[in-house]
């Protein structure tokens, strides 16, 4: 074989080599292209899979903050009376070992929140994420009394005061009285079955409307709710103060008071046979509510006195304290009177008297701030114009009072999401 066949032959293998690792590369890059899209594809076809977990996810936060808001009162009673109330929900691990969901709650106004619920899923070395939103609501029933700051099963007689009724109406089944120079503010209606009447020299202010048979329409009439003081039912809040052991005799009471000048009532109710009291410096905190038998009298006597220089003088204060959702006020069989020397009132919750309520004061004791509402057969302030200032407070109402008007499911306003 000559050189030159020889150098033929080694170029043809070099050729044949060098078309060997081409193909070889073309097939690895093809190969290798190939598997980095399958995995590509894997990877979308498992983070379709897991997004759609997370949504379910993330929903089931939902689902589980509104079963909360529903059933459970660490959640359903701030929701449902605190307009500002916020939290976050949180659980791990629900479906797997990987995933978790946090839903933050915020109130946008008493029963109105927010929920966004914010699911997560690990995936490879990163995590895939949901969020669901949606708005909800609570149809809170409204109470006995309506939107009434201060209610009158007869008439509404005020004469030289202050009053304001703050975040309400003023409503009378009778007549309206306003006279000798009295400033009242209603922030919601005046309302009235028969006339609104008001001196030449008074001062009202009323951000809604008057209804009365003088300024047509009239208002509808309001049933005055009823209280079950002292039936048999086991419910009865006699019975309720003797199952707690919080039942007085008048007379024990009127030793408890004089024993204690400085005098705290824990239990959620405390019933009093007879008529009470309230005088000679006395400072009553009631944490729930004060029931009477007969009459309430409060501040009518600057002294009290039990036995010889034995007794104490000065004007009478009561407190009354709201735990949200325990019922919470003073409420009486017959009347109720806060008198000359009555001091200060701070009343977190219903003022009720079966018959007539009335509140005096003179200019160097009373002040009077009662949140919840004043419901009485008649309601007289002669304040000398010392501020009487009632706001209404629907849930403290309706604690006491029940709801004419009851939603209990959560209702769901809208759906959005996001990816």
């Amino acid at each position: 074989m000559s050189f030159k066949k020889i150098k033929i032959i080694n170029n043809q293998c070099g050729i044949t080599l060098i078309l060997t690792l081409i193909v070889m590369s073309l097939l690895l890059f093809l190969g290798t292209y190939f598997i980095s899209f399958a995995l590509t594809d894997l990877k979308i076809s498992r983070s379709h899979a897991q997004a759609e977990q997370g949504y379910y996810l993330a929903e089931a936060g939902l689902h589980e903050t509104m079963y909360k808001l529903k059933n459970d009162d660490s959640y359903r009673i701030p929701f449902e009376t605190d307009p500002s109330w916020s939290t976050t929900l949180t659980r791990a691990n629900v479906f797997g070992a990987n995933d978790s969901y946090a839903v933050n709650i915020q109130n946008t106004g008493q029963a109105h929140a927010e929920l966004s619920a914010s699911s997560s899923i690990a995936l490879f070395s990163s995590e895939v994420q949901r969020v669901t939103q949606t708005n909800v609501f609570k149809a809170l029933g409204q109470s006995a009394v309506q939107d009434s700051a201060g209610y009158a099963d007869g008439n509404v007689d005020i004469s030289f005061s202050v009053v304001n009724f703050y975040d309400g109406s003023a409503h009378s089944n009778n007549d309206f009285n306003i006279n000798g120079a009295s400033t009242v503010r209603v922030d919601k209606d005046l309302n009235a079955v028969r006339n609104y009447i008001k001196s030449q020299f008074s001062t009202v202010t009323i951000t809604g409307a008057i209804h009365s048979a003088n300024n047509q329409p009239a208002a509808e009439p309001i049933t005055m709710p009823a209280v079950d003081f002292d039936s048999a039912s086991p419910n009865s809040y006699k019975n309720q103060a003797i199952a707690s052991g919080s039942y007085y005799t008048a007379n024990d009471f009127e030793t408890l008071l004089r024993n204690n000048q400085n005098l705290t009532l824990n239990n959620a109710v405390t019933y009093v046979e007879g008529d009470v009291q309230i005088h000679g410096n006395q400072n009553l905190t009631v944490n729930g509510l004060l029931v009477v038998g007969r009459d309430l009298i409060v501040g009518k006597d600057l002294c009290w006195w039990w036995g010889f220089l034995q007794g104490r003088c000065g004007a009478s204060s009561i407190t009354v304290n709201h735990a949200a959702g325990q019922p919470s006020g003073i409420l009486a069989k017959r009347k109720i009177y806060f008198e000359s020397f009555s001091g200060a009132m701070d009343l977190n919750g219903v003022v009720y008297a079966n018959d007539q309520l009335s509140v005096t004061g003179i200019p160097l004791g009373l002040t009077f701030n009662a949140h919840g509402g004043l419901i009485g057969r008649k309601l007289t302030i002669t304040s000398v114009w010392r501020p009487i200032n009632l706001y209404h407070d629907n849930a403290i109402l309706t604690e006491v009072l029940g709801a004419t008007e009851f939603s209990p499911v959560i209702n769901v306003e809208h759906w959005e999401e996001e990816y």
